[in-house]
């Protein structure tokens, strides 16, 4: 009888706590450069949080609680019923075989924004020589990442000449690794091994030839290591270095207030861990910023 009675009593323990912590699933989608950070941040937060879970997979945007967009947003991209708050920032550099016969002049030379535009845009000038030659890749179907690295230059991502690849960003990054004369774009995480923090194999980076001088100075060959990289565009916010923000699209009417929490911790604790998957922390005011945006979706 008492160890019935203990049994029951230990049931309506478990019952009891299982009522006080309810469980709720977050579902995250969008662009997926972002997932590998996304489920870090995931990570931790549900040791903090148990209670809350979280599915991070592609679904329909209308089905996500969270959706990811990175790339500058348009007042007809956010609902009249969202809020977009920024988490993060990427860059994108130029990347070619490690193949190439002149890959060597070319990091020397670096890309200046001509050569950018004559290379990704058919833009005809003469910033780059004729003895170059590239056969550019870029995704086949419309992409944020894409999307940002044409508008950094004031184009679209239909203005991207090349040879569509199909897939996601790792796939573009395979199709440059096996033809020696491919250029490509790609965000940091990609292009650099997360355990060594040294560029991936069959790769090199072009140097950004940032005060268009016709060669990398010195203080212009930061690309060694990602750290190094990470640490250049967080001191100098460059703006001929392709850099932009992961957005989140969210509902407001946040009531029971999981997304909100989990995306103000994000903000706070989270940053710590963006370098080590290749993103860029928020300005501390731009993450102040968007924390008090998050109000509205506790909003009725």
């Amino acid at each position: 009888m008492k160890k019935l009675s203990f049994f029951f009593l230990g049931w309506l323990g478990l019952l009891a706590s299982s009522l006080a912590q309810p469980s709720r699933t977050v579902r995250i989608t969008g662009t997926r450069l972002a997932y590998p950070l996304f489920q870090k941040w995931a990570d931790e937060y549900t040791k903090l949080h148990p209670e809350v879970k979280f599915r991070i997979s592609k679904v329909p945007a209308d089905s996500a609680d969270v959706l990811i967009v990175s790339h500058t947003l348009q007042s007809t991209d956010v609902k009249e019923d969202q809020t977009a708050i920024a988490v993060t920032r990427y860059a994108q550099l130029p990347v070619v075989s490690s193949r190439r016969p002149d890959v060597a002049a070319l990091q020397a030379r670096g890309f200046n924004d001509s050569a950018f535009r004559q290379v990704y845009f058919s833009v005809r000038q003469e910033s780059i020589p004729s003895l170059y030659t590239f056969t550019v890749y870029k995704r086949q179907q419309p992409a944020c990442a894409s999307i940002a690295f044409a508008n950094h230059f004031g184009n679209g991502q239909q203005d991207i000449k090349g040879r569509g690849v199909t897939g996601d960003d790792r796939d573009l990054l395979e199709a440059v690794k096996r033809d020696p004369s491919g250029i490509s774009y790609n965000n940091l995480g990609f292009l650099y091994d997360l355990a060594t923090r040294k560029p991936v194999d069959s790769i090199a980076i072009i140097p950004i030839d940032l005060n268009e001088n016709g060669r990398t100075d010195a203080d212009e060959n930061v690309y060694a290591s990602l750290d190094e990289v990470l640490g250049f565009i967080e001191r100098t916010h460059h703006p001929r270095i392709p850099l932009e923000n992961v957005n989140v699209l969210v509902r407001k009417g946040d009531r029971e207030g999981y997304v909100t929490s989990f995306l103000q911790w994000v903000l706070s604790a989270g940053q710590q861990y963006n370098h080590a998957y290749g993103f860029i922390n928020l300005d501390g005011a731009v993450a102040q910023s968007e924390a008090r945006a998050l109000t509205v979706l506790n909003k009725n």
